[in-house]
């Protein structure tokens, strides 16, 4: 598959989130479970989510730092392990999936050689924004998912 990877400049966006240490092999069953818990969590508060879910992600061998949420119109209340964050503003590498979850890493690579090729690095953790409903499509080879890097240059 071929990526067209594009430069976006983002705005800061306040989000709400769940934060944990999760292994690899659990993440999907994981984000669908933190997706429920935090679309109960801002519906019962009245809070509109201003765009699809994301994950944020730093990877440990067989386990994954992951941070995952919705972004909201500013700053929420946390209550347990729901806390209020912020995706960063600046310059970002971005480009499209159709496909399987599982088969994100060619896109991620298609956005790393970006990045080398203009003499740019990473710039913190990227994300996924996932379009498709991970808890109501059975079937993720029909998802679209963006992969976000922000960069800077070296």
């Amino acid at each position: 598959m071929t990526y067209l990877i594009e430069s976006r400049t983002l705005t800061s966006q306040d989000t709400a989130v769940v934060r944990s240490r999760v292994p690899a092999a659990q993440l999907h069953a994981w984000l669908v479970g933190v997706y429920r818990e935090l679309d109960r969590y801002l519906t019962d508060r009245g809070v509109r989510v201003c765009g699809p879910p994301f994950a944020r992600y730093a990877g440990h061998g067989g386990t994954v730092d992951v941070e995952a949420g919705y972004p909201v119109p500013g700053p929420v209340p946390g209550k347990g392990r729901i806390t209020a964050s912020r995706l960063p503003g600046g310059r970002a590498a971005a480009t499209v999936h159709h496909g399987s979850y599982g088969d994100l890493d060619p896109a991620q690579q298609a956005v790393a050689s970006w990045l080398t090729e203009r003499g740019l690095v990473a710039a913190g953790p990227h994300w996924d924004v996932y379009y498709t409903n991970l808890a109501a499509q059975p079937d993720d080879a029909v998802g679209r998912t963006d992969v976000v890097v922000p960069y800077r240059a070296v």
